[in-house]
């Protein structure tokens, strides 16, 4: 037993002693054996060591920028390449209801009234709503052509107006300064801004027609210089020719024609004037048509020369000069609305002297301005001539005239 010797047990106990230690608790560790000791590793962390042993046989990583956010786009009417942009504009009224207008009078303002310059128009119409669609204070009256004078561009409807009711419409003018023939034209515009009018077709325009003229109303002449209503023939020299005759009877200066004289007048006995506004009050009879006609005469120096201003039973006017043999016009027929046409018809003829101007005037309206210096002073006189009828009877009411400047 000898045999084993004291070194070889001390080795042996040595070895079991150290086989012992390793299987002793942490905890009776010494302290820099604990911090030594690999730390116990996590699931996550055994992953990321794997990942990191694996990474040796992969290939090196790249950088990797991320996607910008996804944008939800903002929301355009994008058409296709195809399609054309049309623009956006009301719909219809007709496809809902109908505008239609019908006139049914003149309130105020009959049409070629007569205003002097600068005076206030009033005008009103009355007309119906004949379609389908209500007015409401959106529509409005507005104009389309003509003289404005001073008026607005459009007048707002004040009220509602149902189908089948009628509404004054009233626009206020200022009449122009200069003298002459003016009119002014209106239609609807609906709410959807649709323009319409009167008429069978919906399209015709409500109408201002007014003429500015100075006449003896407005002139401010006071008393007329001279006057004659005839009853007696003293003041003038009765005509009576193979064609024409004048005569006086019951207050009026008679002047019968048949045709074939041409124009012929008679002379008042008054002295000769030069500067004056004259009027002649006429009133055709039982015939008048065509180219008969009747007027007066004026500046004349002597009974067979002088102006010659007339109108004629188909509603136009003319002026001419006389020289006792040669005609010359001032101007040729021309028509005029303000005259009243055919028989049994009263014109108010005037006509305005001063110098060379000459102003031709029917019912107040203004016909026309001239200039001539042919006759500057002379008589006047009234005349008649037939073409159309026979007989034509012309009666003559009163006369009268006012000296300008004297």
């Amino acid at each position: 037993m000898r045999a084993i010797s004291n070194k070889k047990i001390y080795l042996l106990l040595l070895t079991i002693l150290l086989l012992t230690s390793c299987n002793l608790p942490a905890s009776s560790l010494p302290t820099e054996q604990k911090e030594l000791t690999a730390p116990t590793m996590t699931s996550e962390a055994v992953q990321i060591l794997l990942m990191t042993q694996m990474a040796g046989t992969l290939a090196p990583p790249t950088a990797t920028v991320p996607p910008p956010p996804t944008m939800t786009p903002a929301i355009t009417n994008t058409l296709a390449p195809t399609e054309t942009l049309t623009p956006t504009v009301p719909t219809p009224r007709s496809d809902l209801c109908t505008d239609k207008a019908e006139f049914v009078k003149d309130i105020t303002v009959a049409d070629n009234s007569v205003f002097s310059p600068g005076a206030t128009i009033t005008k009103t119409w009355r007309i119906r709503n004949s379609g389908t669609c209500a007015w409401t204070p959106q529509y409005a009256l507005v104009f389309v052509n003509g003289d404005l004078m001073n008026a607005p561009n459009e007048v707002p409807f004040t009220s509602y107006v149902d189908p089948g009711n009628a509404v004054d419409l009233t626009v206020t003018f200022t009449a122009p300064a200069q003298e002459g023939a003016y009119q002014s034209q209106w239609l609807i515009r609906s709410a959807d801004a649709s323009r319409f009018g009167i008429g069978k077709d919906g399209n015709q325009p409500l109408v201002l027609k007014i003429t500015v003229s100075q006449t003896a109303a407005n002139l401010n002449l006071g008393a007329p210089t001279w006057s004659d209503t005839f009853k007696n023939s003293a003041n003038w020299y009765l005509l009576e020719t193979a064609h024409t005759k004048f005569s006086i009877k019951n207050g009026n200066l008679i002047m019968k024609a048949i045709p074939g004289g041409g124009d012929e007048w008679g002379i008042a006995n008054d002295k000769a004037i030069s500067d004056f506004y004259m009027e002649v009050t006429f009133t055709t009879g039982d015939q008048c048509s065509g180219k008969d006609r009747y007027g007066l005469l004026f500046r004349a120096p002597n009974p067979n020369s002088g102006y010659v201003f007339g109108v004629s039973c188909d509603g136009r006017y003319r002026i001419y000069k006389w020289d006792g043999a040669n005609y010359q016009a001032i101007q040729e027929w021309k028509a005029a609305e303000a005259i009243h046409s055919g028989p049994k018809q009263t014109n108010l003829l005037a006509v305005w002297v001063k110098g060379s101007t000459i102003k031709l005037y029917a019912n107040g309206s203004l016909l026309g301005e001239y200039s001539d210096v042919t006759y500057s002073k002379g008589r006047f006189g009234l005349f008649i001539g037939a073409v159309d009828s026979n007989p034509f009877i012309v009666n003559v009411s009163d006369i009268r005239y006012w000296l300008l400047g004297e």
